[in-house]
């Protein structure tokens, strides 16, 4: 229904009169037929690079995504074995920026919330992060939020900033900033 009101909200006549459920169900139909026609194609090459960069270092990564189409998207993806851990909107029952979900997929990754490192395109998931006292790097439009430890422009700076981190953890008192 969130989904919907933002739909909603260009529309200029009386709300009260749409019949929201069938609207609802019509919407979510229409996004899991889109979805039923994603592939490996769709995702870009630097996503690809960088996921497999930070498993070769031995980086364990996890879903955070309120969706419950999440399973089905990382399967149409051919994504669904590059996840050491998947947290959704099939096992949490608050939406972001509550951290339920990322405290989630920490627990599964057996990581203290503290060592994570969340990578966000929204405000409300950078708000989550730092609700669970987690690390956040801002993309696309949280890149702009002010909350966020990290902005990048590109997928692939990721990595570079994760790594950074890593070699800091481990050499603590050479790193302070």
């Amino acid at each position: 229904m969130a989904s919907l009101d933002i739909i909603l909200e260009r529309y200029e006549g009386d709300r009260s009169l749409l019949p929201r459920e069938e609207m609802a169900e019509q919407k979510n139909r229409n996004y899991r037929n889109l979805l039923e026609q994603m592939t490996p194609a769709d995702v870009a090459p630097e996503v690809l690079e960088t996921l497999e960069k930070l498993k070769k270092a031995g980086i364990k990564i996890a879903i955070g995504s309120s969706s419950k189409n999440t399973p089905l998207i990382l399967e149409k993806i051919g994504l669904s074995q590059e996840f050491d851990a998947v947290s959704d909107g099939n096992n949490i029952t608050k939406s972001k920026p509550d951290p339920e979900v990322f405290l989630k997929a920490a627990e599964y990754l057996d990581v203290p919330p503290q060592e994570c490192m969340i990578v966000e395109d929204a405000e409300a998931g950078i708000l989550a992060g730092k609700n669970g006292q987690m690390t956040t790097i801002g993309i696309g439009d949280a890149a702009s939020c002010v909350k966020a430890d990290f902005s990048v422009t590109d997928f692939g700076m990721i990595y570079n900033i994760v790594s950074k981190l890593n070699s800091c953890h481990s050499r603590q008192s050479e790193c302070s900033s």
